[in-house]
This record gives C-alpha cells, structure tokens and sequence, in this order.
C-alpha cells in the first residue's frame, strides 16, 4: 500500500506520538511533518471545549497559514463562541459514528455551494458516509453556508481541498486534525492519513488523562478526603474520574445518576436535593464538575465505608452493618444477600465484636455517634 518513503514517514510521525516527552503542546511538532507527508500547503489541528453556554477552542496547531498562530487561535475562538448549535458537517459535542477516527476528503466550500456533495470522493453515498440522513441533508447545507463558509473565508480557504479527521475517543471529540490545498487530495494521502488516526488517538487519550492528573493535585484529593462525604469529579459526559474513598464505596451503582445531574447540570436544572455541582476550569480541558452528595443516604453508607475501615469489617460485614443501622432483621438480611440466617448471626457477632459493643442497639448508637 505504501512505498518505502511513506513506511518511513509514518512511522516516524508514530514514534513521535508515542516517545515525545508528555506535553499538551505534542500536536505542534507534528505540523510540519505532516503537511509535508500529505503534501497539502496547510496543516492545522485544534481543540473543541464544550462549555455550558458556547464552544471554544482548547489548542491550535498550525503550518503554511499566513496568519500567526496565536491570531489564528484568537479567530478560529471567537468563531466558536458565536455557534450555539453544531457548525459544519458535525457535532463537536458528539460526532456521528459515521465520522469518527476516519479520513474524509472533501470539497471545497465553493463547490458546495453549487450543490455538489460535499465529499469529494464519494456522489450519491456522500451524506451516508458523514452520518447525515437525507431530511437532515437541507438543514446541514444551510449551517454550513451560514457559518463555516463565512471563517474559511475569512482564512482564505474556501477553495480548498480538505482531508480531515475527527480524532475521538468514543463519542468524545479529542481534536479536528485536517489537511488543506488547491488540488484535490490523492488516494494516497487519504490512506497516509488514516494510518496515523490510532497513533494520535492514543496520544491525545494520554494528553487527555495528564490535564485531569493536573486538576487533581494532591490539595484537592485531601480537600475531598477532608469532606467525609461522597464527592465525585466528573467529565461534561458523565464518566468518573476520580472519587474519594466516600464516593468510591458508592461509585458503582451512583454512576448512572451522576450522569444524569450532569446532563441537567448543563441545560440548567438544579440538582437533585442534598447534591451540589460545582464547575472546575483546567486549560486545555473540557469543563469537568466536582459532584459532592450530601443526601441522608449517602451519608449513612459513607459512614459505613469510614467506620468499616476503622473497625476492620470484612466487605461482607460493611454489608451486614449497613442493613443492621437500617433496622433490618437478621432474616430479612439473609433474604437480601441470598445466604443462610446462621450465617448473617456469625457475621453480626463479628461485627459487634470488632465494634466493641454488646448488642445491637448499642451498635447503632455507636454508629451515629461516631465522629
């Protein structure tokens, strides 16, 4: 598929992917090498980050452009932050399947214009291929005569070739990686491309996880710690990304409505009572929220996850100790964990031993007076 100078070429461009010391400006030392592969007379890669109320751009990386990089970022920004809906042939807040981790040759704007597909090397599957279904088809030409048009020329680009790639990790857009020139692009270099997607899928993953290893200094660990409640730092998609020792015990069946608060969070509902969402800025990163639960609930199973680790209890004893401080029977909790009545008594015994008490009420009365 490749001769011996594209192999070299690519796996130079890999193995600077995949050696360069950690570093959110890795994309920068890429552009040369590969508006050179790609033989494209510009080359620029950029960011999106998803705010609650507009989109900006998190990095610009660039080669061949007339304009300063730093000018070059501060337009393609103020672009972004005037689109309230998706621009383009995507969603940056969730790019078609059809589109992701692949390389895409299109047309000029020019040429769109005139009502070609936009795909310049595909006719009839053109919209198909991007994701897009045929009562979207109108919609989608008129966003993109409306508003991408108006910044390509502005960059003097709109009658150039592009071969792109929306570089995702999942549904989540990490970078828009794209070549730009006169004459259209080769199978060739359509190929060279999307040889590369995996390499720099992975590095902007890596890159992705040291800029939240950075909002998690170890200040902000002890603060969370500190809580004694369940706290949670969350991506603008729901995922967990880190979770105090509280929130670790809970993480697992609290996950789903985390998500959903986040998801509220962003079109502007409260959050359910007893729950705080704060937002947390890192440059670079999409905007992430610190998720602190203070229902009655979450404050009675952290405080089994805390006194379980002070008292020494098994994972199955927390369990029997969680049911106990609800008033749960000895029977009903074996019904719960599906094994035998006599088995849920070794345990209780176990747990007022270690607790240091004699009966149950005791037990409870320790619990809730713990500090």
């Amino acid at each position: 598929m490749f001769d011996s100078r594209d192999k070299g070429l690519i796996a130079d461009l890999q193995g600077r992917l995949d050696t360069v010391e950690p570093g959110a400006d890795v994309l920068h030392g890429l552009m040369d090498g590969l508006r050179e592969g790609l033989r494209a007379e510009r080359m620029v890669a950029y960011g999106v980050e998803l705010a609650p109320d507009h989109y900006a751009a998190s990095f610009c990386h660039s080669a061949g452009f007339p304009q300063p990089q730093g000018e070059l970022l501060g337009t393609l920004n103020g672009f972004l932050r005037q689109q309230p809906n998706p621009w383009g042939y995507f969603d940056p807040a969730r790019p078609a399947a059809a589109q992701r981790n692949r390389a895409l040759h299109f047309r000029p704007h020019e040429e769109t214009e005139t009502r070609e597909t936009p795909l310049h090397d595909l006719k009839a599957g053109a919209w198909r291929r991007l994701g897009i279904g045929p009562t979207e088809e109108a919609r989608v030409r008129e966003r993109v005569t409306g508003g991408t048009v108006t910044l390509y020329r502005q960059l003097k680009m709109e009658h150039m070739f592009q071969l792109r790639a929306l570089v995702c990790e999942g549904s989540t857009l990490l970078a828009w990686v794209g070549a730009l020139r006169s004459e259209p692009f080769t199978p060739r270099e359509q190929r060279l491309l999307q040889e590369l997607v995996p390499s720099l899928q992975r590095r902007l993953e890596l890159e992705t996880r040291l800029r939240e290893a950075g909002l998690l200094g170890s200040a902000l660990e002890a603060a969370l710690e500190a809580l004694g409640q369940p706290a949670y730092v969350l991506s603008s998609k729901g995922r967990v990304v880190y979770a105090n020792s509280a929130g670790r015990a809970l993480a697992e069946r609290a996950s789903p409505s985390l998500a959903e608060i986040i998801r509220r969070h962003g079109q502007g509902e409260p959050p359910p009572p007893g729950t705080s969402v704060t937002a947390l800025q890192v440059r670079g990163l999409s905007p992430h929220y610190l998720v602190v639960d203070r229902s009655t609930e979450a404050q009675a199973s952290a405080r089994v996850h805390v006194l379980a680790s002070r008292w020494g209890l098994t994972v199955r004893e927390a369990e029997v100790l969680e049911h106990i401080i609800q008033g749960t029977s000895n029977k009903a909790i074996a019904a719960r964990l599906g094994c035998a009545e006599r088995t849920v008594e070794v345990h209780v015994t176990h747990v007022l031993s270690k607790a240091q008490v004699e009966s149950r009420s005791a037990l409870i009365a320790k619990f809730f007076q713990a500090t």
